[in-house]
């Protein structure tokens, strides 16, 4: 499906069926991470357009052309692979994330930075009412495993993907992928249990 000139209305449609079908699956392209997400309405502007881009951008070009034997080669090798697995939220939790986010987007369809963001808007959307943060029973809901300054302390860490300030992006990069996907896990853990707590 990824070969160039796929211009058939049957092959247009498998490549939009099978794009829907790896998405919901939670798979992913690693070299084009986003595709599946949003796959193009005329899947020559991934097949020709973006791979050609991309070979270009490897040096994989003759005097700026690419051959179709070059492309072929390169879509053969595409890695499909599984998404990182997260804590699975529900709708009306996704809803709230997409409700706060800035491009109106789903929790799954954003980057690593992004979910921490909105993660921690989510909390502080949750907590504070009229501007002021509610009374919340933290030892209760949370078994007495995390606590209010816990919370706080998660919020506060979380600053620096809420900005963008040389220093805030300084910070960032001190976290490794394998720290913010836990810091994912535990966000979505703290929101899932207010959440609830608070319906």
């Amino acid at each position: 499906m990824c070969e160039p000139n796929i211009s058939l209305v049957e092959l247009t449609s498998w490549f939009h069926l099978l794009s829907f079908y790896l998405y919901k699956n939670g798979y992913m392209i690693k070299e084009f991470p986003t595709l599946l997400d949003r796959p193009p309405l005329d899947p020559t502007d991934f097949t020709t357009r973006q791979i050609r881009e991309c070979l270009i951008a490897q040096g994989e070009s003759y005097n700026g052309t690419v051959r179709y034997a070059d492309r072929r080669l390169f879509a053969s090798k595409l890695i499909f692979q599984k998404k990182a697995n997260y804590i699975n939220i529900d709708e009306s939790i996704d809803k709230k994330f997409i409700y706060i986010s800035n491009r109106q987007s789903s929790f799954h369809n954003m980057s690593l930075n992004e979910k921490l963001m909105e993660i921690a808007n989510l909390i502080e959307a949750l907590l504070k009412r009229d501007n002021k943060f509610i009374s919340f029973d933290y030892s209760n809901a949370f078994l007495g495993y995390i606590s209010e300054d816990l919370v706080k302390k998660y919020r506060k860490n979380m600053q620096c993907f809420r900005h963008s300030s040389v220093e805030s992006i300084k910070e960032r990069e001190t976290c490794s992928d394998e720290q913010k996907r836990f810091l994912v896990d535990y966000g979505l853990t703290i929101v899932k249990v207010i959440h609830s707590q608070l319906n």
